[in-house]
């Protein structure tokens, strides 16, 4: 019985195909398990690379003695009618007496009073006041807007309107409660308005101002002199001290102190350590090795970390220049010294209590070894700089390098697998002309067998492994 062959890409020559082409893949699997190691390791790298980029912002709180200070106001029992912010960078511990004996207040007018806010009944007319330079503003109303609320709503519509209204209820008058109050816009005598008489015509209802008050500037005592303010929000009232008057007070005098935060630069310490953590801990981890450890995907004993680690435990160790050199004051402050520690597990502990605690007593001292030119700050900085920098530093190098090398086995990919295409179509090719060569040698063998040529039908059949 002759052979029997099935179609090109099926059966026995599909077989034979898929098993020749699985064998010449094996290269390119192996370049793929390459290529996952070298992307883990990459992930891995630009986790670490991770904690060094938010050093730049953390640093920045220590350039110098100004970021690195933080200030607090304390005003005892005085909150209540005082309000108190300040800029670090431009005020100055101390301790200061302040009185508020009388508010800035603006001048404000209240008409008589109406039965119903919204009932159109005052004629047409305009609403006038003068403006602290003595222009004069004048708002139209109409019979469309002749109601208490749509004459405030005309006003309030005038962007450089000089003044605001606002309808209120005023209980006193149970029959015509409804009043309008219009007030300039600003506190204090100079930016005080004047109010003359409301004219309007042909209405059912006559509107009149019924009181009046005037704007007035604001009168305190700093430390027992008099000292007038403009407005109650008294911007720079001392170097970086800005002040909201919220209520007076007169006769019982408001204490400020400002003082160094000690808590909040403590906390900004802690988070530089905390950082610095971060990095030895992540070098700390890799070099952490046992049986199950891939060390094709992780850094253990990379030089460049191991570089990284050796530059800040150095740093951590060495002292830092306190005074001046030509003096008896000059010493050097060592971080243990302050609460900056190296604990058992390597990690870096921050004592809080002991930092705070010398730091009160020698707050300029302890900022000069931390923000000064030579300071701890200062000489992080530039340790930091070295690994960080765009370019040549040493994360972006090394990073890049990595990079390379992924690119380059993708390279090794791409080649291969063409190469591959190219002789799976030759085996194709290869497979498809012998088919047809033994598909024609059986045609002839079933020609030969039909004319009972049996002896060339054993030969044929021999040739074909019949």
């Amino acid at each position: 019985m002759g052979l029997r062959f099935d179609p090109v890409g099926g059966g026995q020559f599909q077989q034979a195909i898929k098993s020749i082409v699985e064998a010449e893949r094996q290269p390119i699997k192996q370049l793929e398990v390459r290529k996952g190691r070298e992307e883990a390791k990459m992930k891995l790298f630009q986790d670490f690379k991770a904690k060094f980029q938010g050093f730049d912002k953390t640093l920045s709180e220590f350039v110098d003695f100004r970021n690195f200070r933080e200030l607090k106001v304390d005003l005892g029992d005085g909150g209540g009618f005082l309000g108190v912010t300040i800029d670090k960078d431009l005020a100055q511990p101390g301790t200061y007496t302040l009185e508020v004996d009388q508010l800035a207040r603006r001048s404000s007018v209240i008409s008589n009073g109406f039965e119903d806010p919204e009932k159109k009944n005052l004629g047409i007319g305009y609403v006038v006041v003068f403006k602290p330079d003595g222009n004069r503003a004048e708002i139209f109303v109409d019979e469309d807007s002749a109601s208490l609320r749509g004459v405030a709503n005309l006003i309030n519509k005038q962007t450089d309107s000089p003044i605001r209204a606002s309808v209120v209820k005023d209980g006193s008058d149970p029959d015509r409660p409804w009043r309008i109050i219009m007030t300039s816009k600003n506190e204090g005598s100079d930016d005080g308005v004047e109010f003359p008489d409301l004219y309007f015509l042909d209405g059912d209802e006559d509107l009149f101002l019924d009181d009046s008050q005037d704007a007035q500037n604001a009168r305190l005592k700093l430390d027992g002199f008099p000292i007038e303010a403009e407005g109650n929000a008294v911007k720079d009232f001392l170097q970086g001290v800005n002040l909201q008057l919220k209520q007076a007070r007169p006769g019982q005098p408001i204490t400020i102190s400002i003082t160094e935060d000690h808590q909040k630069i403590g906390g900004k310490v802690k988070g530089l350590v905390d950082q610095i953590n971060g990095i030895l801990g992540f070098i700390n981890q890799q070099n952490r090795v046992d049986d199950k450890t891939d060390t094709r995907t992780t850094f253990a004993g990379d030089t460049s970390l191991q570089s990284v680690e050796y530059r800040l435990r150095n740093l951590l160790h060495e002292g830092f220049p306190v005074g001046d050199p030509d003096t008896d004051n000059f010493r050097f402050v060592f971080l243990n010294q302050i609460g900056v520690e190296f604990g058992k597990d390597g990690q870096v502990v921050f004592k809080e209590e002991k930092f705070t605690k010398v730091l009160e007593g020698d707050f300029a001292g302890i900022a000069e070894a931390i923000t000064g030119k030579h300071g701890f700050a200062s000489q992080l900085r530039e340790v930091v700089t070295q690994y960080t920098k765009t370019g040549d530093g040493l994360l972006a190098s090394r990073e890049s390098s990595m990079k390379s090398k992924i690119r380059k086995i993708d390279d090794d990919i791409g080649n291969k697998e063409k190469r591959l295409e190219q002789k799976t179509a030759a085996l194709i090719g290869q497979f498809s002309r012998l088919q047809g060569t033994l598909a024609k040698m059986q045609q002839q063998q079933g020609q030969l067998a039909a004319m009972g040529a049996g002896g060339g039908s054993n030969i044929v059949s021999q040739l074909l492994g019949g």
